[in-house]
């Protein structure tokens, strides 16, 4: 699986000027999201406020500090990509890093508020504060 950077989401998709293509790139970068097993795709894995299912479960990496990656999956294929482009930005960064992010700015710049249902815009910004409160519950104590 060959997973794209940012820099790479955001060149792909000022590449695509029709927003149908966006769409199936979209697809394509969750059809590339890692198996997410049965197992964990329980109630309290599942993301409060979306329409589709989505579960994010966080895996904490030892280090100092340490790195958050997070296993995430969606039934729905639109969401799953939407989740992907989460991942990107979230995945392997410090509680710190994470909760700095400017998570909208990013679709912001990709114009996906602008091309998204109420529903899905909704979804995503659940899913969002989710990792948001994540990070935060992995954060510790604030440095003084």
């Amino acid at each position: 699986m060959k997973t794209a950077t940012l820099d790479e989401i955001v060149e792909d998709f000022e590449f695509l000027d029709a927003w149908e293509d966006r769409y199936r790139y979209i697809i394509e970068l969750g059809d590339d999201l890692e198996e997410m097993p049965d197992c964990l795709k329980t109630e309290e894995n599942r993301v409060q406020g979306c329409v589709s299912n989505v579960w994010l479960v966080p895996r904490i990496e030892p280090g100092d500090p340490p790195l958050i990656r997070f296993v995430a999956d969606s039934d729905s294929q639109i969401v799953r990509g939407l989740v992907a482009i989460l991942l990107v930005l979230c995945s392997g960064r410090t509680a710190r890093e994470i909760q700095a992010l400017d998570i909208e700015s990013i679709f912001d710049r990709l114009e996906l508020g602008k091309h998204l249902s109420r529903s899905r815009s909704n979804g995503l910004h659940s899913m969002i504060k989710r990792l948001r409160r994540m990070a935060e519950q992995h954060a510790g104590p604030a440095s003084s």
